[in-house]
């Protein structure tokens, strides 16, 4: 068979696909009034919770388009040698670190006395637990073939082995749920809330931090660079 022949063949199978993918709009559509009539029911008890509805659904549509996953993120850059969803990971830090430098330098203007303990967010502290988590979290995802969110996206789309993996979500949820007091009394609370600007002036540590990130975003871009050229 020549190549023109095997070109044609080619493009009359993708013509069939094509004729013979079902049209989802129907779908969209059912889900898009189920959705709103959900949001219809939040608006009337809680509409509190109709904010975080219409977030989260809009962060999915994101998610799923971009194609984001934390594990991706950190993989793609040994494996493939990417670091485009590295650089997205940074700047997305970038951005949230502006957000909550605006949140809680406003709260500490109205609030003067207030420690770090009572500002907007969560501070953790951190020692050899967050090591040892994180080191297994890692573990996981790589298990796992993504994190929580592209398992989350995938199962969205229909694949079916994800299903598994947020089986095990759901176990680790509930063992950690009932096992967190046991390692809060003994490791976690004996170890140090690292919050920058206990040490130096508000400002200054947003600063530093936007400083650091934007160092980490030129090396992933020189080495992208690197990698790009090494390969041509």
């Amino acid at each position: 068979m020549s190549s023109d022949e095997m070109n044609e063949l080619i493009q009359k199978r993708q013509k069939a696909r094509i004729v013979q993918k079902k049209n989802q709009i129907p779908y969209a559509a059912v889900l898009l009034v189920l959705a709103c009539a959900c949001a219809g029911f939040l608006w009337v008890d809680v509409r509190e919770d109709t904010v975080f509805w219409v977030l989260g659904i809009a962060f999915g549509f994101v998610m799923r388009d971009s194609r984001f996953c934390f594990a991706s993120t950190f993989r793609d850059v040994f494996l493939v040698r990417n670091t485009k969803l590295m650089r997205a990971l940074i700047l997305s830090l970038m951005v949230s670190t502006v957000g909550f430098a605006v949140i809680q330098s406003g709260y500490l203007r109205s609030h003067p006395d207030a420690g770090y303990s009572d500002i907007p967010g969560i501070l953790n502290s951190v020692g050899p637990h967050t090591a040892i988590g994180a080191f297994l979290f890692g573990i996981g995802m790589a298990l796992a073939g993504g994190c929580a969110a592209s398992v989350l996206m995938r199962i969205g789309e229909g694949h079916v082995l994800p299903l598994i993996t947020l089986l095990g979500f759901l176990i680790g949820t509930v063992m950690g749920a009932r096992d967190y007091p046991f390692w809060y009394d003994r490791i976690i609370q004996n170890c140090a809330v690292v919050y920058f600007p206990e040490y130096m002036d508000f400002g200054t540590a947003v600063m530093l931090q936007i400083a650091v990130l934007a160092g980490l975003y030129g090396l992933a871009s020189w080495y992208q660079k690197r990698m790009t050229e090494t390969e041509r």
